[in-house]
């Protein structure tokens, strides 16, 4: 059996909507005009890398790294709280992960984000179950995704192990450690930065079918 190795947003999850109104909000607290916000698509470029790399690049007026972390927490805050007030599962997310269980995969997570996000996603939308040592960005004290993916090959044997994300961030920290890699052309990434993936799948539930003939 496999490890399953998931990213979360545009993979298991579409926070998009609620990072968009938290960002602009925090945004506007550190006195940036309305004309200053960044759009819709600037935010969404932005998902999948690290949040200080997020926040650098939204808060062009300031340089500051303590401040960038600043942010980077109160935006946390506030998704959380709208994440309790809301589903942001993909459709079929659930049922997915309940039939690689029952297969008898091992399932855990590699997310660009902090360690409160990582636990306000599987908290409130009540998938922790699912998973064994999820990780993050923030839990390996990292610099990049690869980083994640070393931890966990301290765990699994790298040839079970099988990342799978939206972006190209996922797909190239796959080949940094030589992990397999499976793309999910549905999320906030593009087919092309999935070059190069042993598979890609358009929605969630060909996971499943692929991995039982895989």
């Amino acid at each position: 059996m496999a490890v399953l190795i998931f990213d979360l947003d545009g993979t298991l999850i579409d926070t998009g909507q609620l990072a968009i109104s938290a960002y602009r909000r925090v945004l506007i607290n550190y006195g940036y005009t309305p004309d200053e916000l960044p759009t819709d698509e600037q935010i969404l470029k932005t998902f999948g890398l690290p949040d200080t790399e997020i926040w650098s690049t939204l808060m062009a007026k300031h340089s500051d790294p303590a401040l960038h972390r600043l942010a980077f927490r109160e935006s946390g805050d506030l998704i959380y709280a709208d994440m309790e007030q809301n589903a942001v599962l993909l459709p079929h997310a659930r049922d997915v992960l309940v039939a690689l269980k029952r297969q008898g995969h091992t399932l855990t997570t590699a997310s660009n984000c902090g360690q409160q996000y990582l636990d306000a996603v599987l908290d409130t939308q009540g998938i922790r179950e699912f998973f064994d040592s999820p990780l993050c960005l923030e839990t390996v004290k990292g610099t990049k995704k690869s980083d994640i993916l070393r931890e966990h090959l301290t765990r699994y044997d790298r040839e079970d192990c099988v990342m799978i994300g939206d972006r190209s961030t996922d797909r190239d920290a796959a080949v940094e450690v030589d992990m397999a890699f499976i793309g999910c052309n549905f999320g906030f990434g593009d087919r092309t930065e999935l070059a190069g993936a042993e598979c890609i799948i358009q929605s969630l539930p060909e996971l499943v079918q692929y991995m039982s003939n895989r």
